[in-house]
């Protein structure tokens, strides 16, 4: 018997945006000419298609977090309200749990040792010590990461698994961590990451999160690229909040199956919803990136960046926007630190796109791409402008462009772009900030994008947009209406409430009429639709 399960996103329901999928399981039949044989009966089981939330087979999860708790520790105790939220997720039974502790001088909670890194485990509502004495391990160099993951993997075997970095960020230049036993200047690069994880070329995590400010840029999104299927980063400064963990660790303990894109919607929704009603909360963005479609964006951002060299040139498009939050270490509880996103280097695509040239077939080109990299982005009601992911740009700064260099040498980005990229350090333009108020005056959120890019919708402050469409493809005909799911590798469309899906493997159309509850399938010897069961 052949069983084909064929899933894709069905829609939007309701205010909260609670996604939906169609689950297509192919009948048994002795071969493919007796399975697409035209069924006669008038009328469909409901056991044909059902609507039930997105999900997978999988009953475990491993969850390593890599925490380095800090200044953010020592001084405001935020590692040990993050690790209660775990605690109070119930998680321990489906879902593995296993913190890393270190890079503090003072840890305010569980009786955790800051002189020696320990592991622990989630579990029985509880803390576990399971690992003691390891040392003052660094944090920030790459073996530290490396023997985590070897040991999580190891003793924690699961069906899936989901990374997570807690601490500060620097961007893609500066990275990870700043660990309070280290130099002040060390931390963990983009390239020590990519080659950490590169020493277990078996494992592949579902997500790579990091509860770090100003990490969703292209860049990290490359680096991160051959170990994950999404990332989930945030292009702001995060507020004192950082990620909040009960609700999605709980939705994880309570369905281990959960699909990844509905799992890093909850997580995104869970951390915008927070900074809205929390009174510690501060303006927010975060962003689920799917990673299949990174490599592919790199080469569309080349190709525009280079065409536009005049212009890029021109300005300093980097974003001055205030740190605040975890954004700024001596100035984390008044929040008057003067310390901008500019300072990073970090340009807004969509931004810089719409600023710089949004009419040529390399922008167009571009802005596809990016559609299908962001597969969720959520920002708080006071419409925080940045719409998702970044690009580094180093305006008259050499000693930036230096350590620039060594990162993405050792991250094997082209030379070409690493030294196109020096022609920024001395150009006139560097002084002379674009002003970008006539785009967040102008900009109504991913929505206004839909026509041309791609279905999305909003709710509140977060918007869901799917792949864009025909994305990698060359099917003329799927053009126009059809999106392409990457998880699931199936086409689908979604209107009047019809669902077709098409199968290229199998060569085969479908349709799910929502009305009726039935399924068909086309037959194209009879140009015709059938019952399907």
């Amino acid at each position: 018997m052949k069983k084909t399960v064929l899933s894709v996103i069905a829609g939007v329901l309701g205010t909260l945006g609670v996604l939906f999928i169609l689950i297509l399981v192919w009948p048994e039949g002795e071969d493919e000419e007796t399975e697409r044989e035209p069924i006669q009966t008038q009328t469909a089981s409901a056991a044909t298609a059902e609507a039930v939330s997105v999900g997978t087979d999988a009953s475990s999860v491993t969850v390593m977090v890599y925490m380095n708790g800090s200044d953010l520790e020592s001084e405001w105790g935020a590692a040990s309200v993050d690790i209660q939220e775990m605690i109070d997720s119930g998680a321990g039974e489906n879902v593995n749990v296993v913190l890393q502790t270190m890079g503090t001088k003072k840890w305010r909670s569980y009786d955790i040792a800051s002189d020696t890194a320990q592991t622990y485990l989630v579990e029985d509502n509880d803390l576990t010590l399971i690992r003691d004495d390891l040392g003052q391990l660094d944090c920030t160099a790459e073996d530290t990461l490396a023997e985590f993951v070897g040991f999580c993997k190891d003793n924690y075997p699961a069906e899936r698994y989901i990374f997570v970095f807690w601490d500060h960020g620097g961007g893609p230049v500066y990275g990870f961590g700043y660990d309070e036993w280290q130099d002040e200047d060390d931390s963990l690069t983009i390239a020590e990451m990519a080659g950490a994880f590169s020493e277990y070329p078996d494992l592949k995590f579902d997500i790579i999160g990091m509860d770090c400010c100003i990490m969703a840029n292209l860049e990290t999104c490359y680096a991160l690229a051959p170990f994950c299927k999404y990332t989930l980063l945030s292009e702001d400064f995060e507020s004192g909040l950082g990620w909040s963990y009960t609700d999605w660790m709980k939705k994880l303990e309570n369905d281990p199956g959960i699909s990844t894109p509905l799992l890093g919607k909850y997580i995104v929704d869970s951390i915008i919803s927070d900074n809205e009603t929390d009174e510690g909360g501060d303006s927010a963005c975060m962003a689920l990136f799917n990673e299949s479609a990174v490599r592919n964006l790199f080469d569309a951002w080349k190709t525009y960046a280079y065409k536009n060299e005049n212009a890029l040139l021109g300005n300093n498009y980097s974003v001055e926007h205030v740190a605040k939050g975890r954004g700024f270490l001596s100035d984390w509880a008044s929040d008057e630190s003067d310390v901008t996103i500019s300072d990073y280097y970090i340009s807004d695509m969509l931004a810089l796109i719409e600023s710089v040239d949004n009419e040529s077939e390399a922008a167009k080109s571009l802005m596809s791409a990016l559609k299908a990299s962001v597969a969720y982005y959520g920002h708080t009601s006071d419409k925080n402008e940045l719409t998702g992911l970044a690009v580094s740009l180093p305006y008259g700064d050499s000693y930036f462009y230096d350590q620039l260099c060594d990162v993405y040498g050792d991250l094997g980005l082209d030379n070409e772009y690493i030294t196109w990229l020096g022609k920024f350090v001395d150009t006139d333009g560097r002084e002379d900030y674009y002003d970008y108020s006539d785009f967040e005056s102008g900009w109504g959120g991913w929505s206004q994008y839909e026509e041309e890019y791609g279905g999305n919708t909003c709710s509140g402050g977060s918007c869901e947009y799917y792949y864009d469409n025909c994305y990698g493809y060359d099917e003329e005909e799927l053009e126009e209406d059809w999106t392409y799911d990457y998880e699931e590798e199936i086409w689908y469309m979604y209107e009047e409430g019809l669902l077709y899906l098409y199968d290229e493997e199998e060569d085969m159309y479908y349709c799910y009429d929502e009305e009726e509850d039935a399924v068909y399938y086309y037959d194209e010897y009879d140009d015709e639709w059938y019952f399907y069961e």
